[in-house]
């Protein structure tokens, strides 16, 4: 009888051992569920959802690089520190030409863009940081593709801004990669083909490339660049 007793109460001890790691085992395949659906679910929301994608259809008047230096009340080097949320300007319209009778608006999305000011080439502009609103950005209903280059946290720049912060569209846009300023067609003409270099895009270091299509890109020392600029303002 104790041999027997004994059995049952191993065989009983056993079997609770058994539930209590089945009980275990659910719990933490339930827990891997609900870390993994909170993963996803963080995922989703970062990619966001699949929204239409418009061309931006902003025009500028084209701008010759003296041009655009005078029309521009800042000229700086910076680095993107921050990629802000789209907002909408909202835009004022009118059916006459007659602007000051206008009775609605339109919202335009533009996207902060927060900049570390690295050296100022024109402008009193002694702030470390400064604002740049990038045309375009991500809404609620769709996309709107900037005009020239997307700013990308850690991308170095040269732009030219007016007082507000806003630019004159992908001509204000000038990418630094390493020692070097990528140009603009207009700028590169301006400047002489003779006197720029021409650098394939697939050996740029800076994220920008993935952004261009061209195979090659016109190049100039950022050094350079900064001093054409500067002396374009004592003439």
């Amino acid at each position: 009888m104790n041999f027997k007793s004994n059995l049952n109460k191993s065989f009983n001890t056993q079997t609770s051992m058994h539930k209590l790691v089945i009980i275990f085992v659910i719990l933490l395949c339930s827990a891997f569920l609900l870390v993994g659906s909170a993963w996803y679910l963080a995922r989703a929301k970062q990619v966001g959802p699949d929204l239409p994608v418009r061309q931006n259809t902003a025009l500028y008047p084209s701008l010759s690089l003296p041009e655009l230096t005078a029309s521009a009340s800042i000229v700086v080097r910076a680095e993107v520190v921050r990629v802000g949320d789209t907002i909408l300007k909202e835009i004022p319209v009118s059916l006459s030409e007659d602007m000051e009778t206008a009775g609605g608006s339109i919202g335009i999305p533009v996207t902060p863009i927060t900049l570390a000011v690295r050296f100022a080439i024109k402008g009193d502009t002694l702030e470390k940081k400064l604002t740049y609103y990038e045309d375009g950005g991500q809404t609620d209903t769709y996309i709107q593709l900037p005009n020239g280059y997307a700013m990308e946290k850690g991308m170095e720049v040269i732009l030219f801004l007016n007082a507000d912060g806003y630019g004159w569209g992908a001509q204000s846009i000038f990418p630094v990669d390493a020692d070097q300023v990528i140009l603009t067609n207009a700028a590169a003409d301006y400047i002489g083909r003779d006197n720029v270099a021409t650098l394939e895009t697939q050996a740029l270091d800076s994220c920008v490339k993935n952004q261009i299509k061209a195979k090659q890109v016109p190049v100039m020392p950022v050094d350079a660049f900064i001093h054409l600029i500067q002396s374009m303002e004592t003439e």
